[in-house]
């Protein structure tokens, strides 16, 4: 094993049970295996060259997935590359394996074009691959107790093809200004997949009125609506604790109460990217740290909310 030949390329057809097999074992649970899996399936944009492995010899050393995604960056819409997960077998690791598959990846974006890298990773580990901490996190917190009672009943029905028009443009509105915000596409697993808790909640009219992206009964991932007072209606009849959310967002400004809710968006030491194009970064640290704009939040891909 010490004496193998490492050699680092993109994922072939028939790679991928060894890759199923290094993520289960590299972290010693199957949640990364799934996330791969799922982002093969259900992300339009999955390339199996950005599906990066090490061999050693006829072995798996490691894997890095970068999924490509556009993403929302000063107001503009950039091509981007998620990372995660990024993983080495035990019996190979502090080999700079790790490091070789990041630099495998970050070489091939700049390439094609892609202008930044971002990921959510051990603050030790990725700084000295090209990573800053410059993101982080949002949150709506909501004092449910406070919130007004529901005036309608809502049913939650199941996202349909003809919903994804609606849903691209409330998914526009609510994250053009917030910095890493990936942007969702027409695709249906862009919106809803196996597992997740997706759902269009319809007045009894049958008229939208949210869509909600639940990742447990007191937290919303995301809440998606057009109208003030039927995003209310929603959050009455859910009664969330907490939304993961920005506050540059269009639910924080038009819809959440003082007396009830709170808007926050906070910094992370793990929350990280990388310039693949020079420059590409430096007008968002720029305006970071003169305190110009909040730190920014990814709404990460539905197979990534999953794990």
């Amino acid at each position: 094993m010490s004496d193998a030949t490492i050699h680092i390329r993109g994922e072939r057809p028939g790679d991928e049970d060894a890759i199923h097999t290094v993520n289960c074992r590299g972290f010693r649970r199957p949640s990364e295996s799934h996330l791969v899996d799922n982002v093969r399936t259900y992300c339009p944009t999955f390339d199996r060259r950005y599906s990066v492995v090490a061999w050693a010899d006829e072995e798996i050393a490691g894997h890095v997935l970068f999924t490509p995604v556009s993403a929302r960056l000063m107001g503009e819409t950039v091509s981007a590359l998620v990372v995660g997960p990024v993983v080495v077998a035990p019996e190979y690791r502090r080999r700079g394996i790790g490091g070789r598959m990041l630099g495998f990846g970050h070489d091939l974006g700049r390439r094609d074009g892609f202008q930044v890298a971002f990921l959510a990773g051990i603050p030790s580990y990725y700084p000295r691959y090209g990573y800053q901490a410059c993101f982080g996190f949002g949150k709506i917190t909501i004092d449910a107790d406070r919130l007004p009672a529901h005036t309608q009943e809502l049913q939650a029905w199941h996202v349909r093809p003809a919903d994804i028009p609606w849903l691209m443009e409330r998914h526009r509105v609510e994250w053009e200004d917030v910095d890493f915000a990936c942007v969702r596409g027409s695709a249906l697993g862009e919106w809803t997949m196996p597992g997740v808790d997706a759902a269009i909640w319809r007045a009894s009219d049958g008229r939208r009125a949210a869509y909600t992206l639940a990742t447990s009964r007191k937290s919303l991932h995301m809440l998606l609506a057009d109208d003030v007072a039927q995003a209310r209606e929603v959050l009455a009849n859910v009664r969330p604790q907490e939304l993961s959310m920005h506050p540059s967002g269009w639910l924080a400004r038009h819809v959440i109460d003082d007396a009830w809710g709170v808007a926050q968006a906070s910094r992370s030491d793990a929350a990280m990217a990388c310039e693949l194009q020079a420059g590409a970064l430096q007008p968002y640290l720029r305006a970071l740290e003169a305190g110009e704009r909040p730190p920014g939040l990814s709404n990460w891909l539905l197979p990534f909310v999953l794990c």
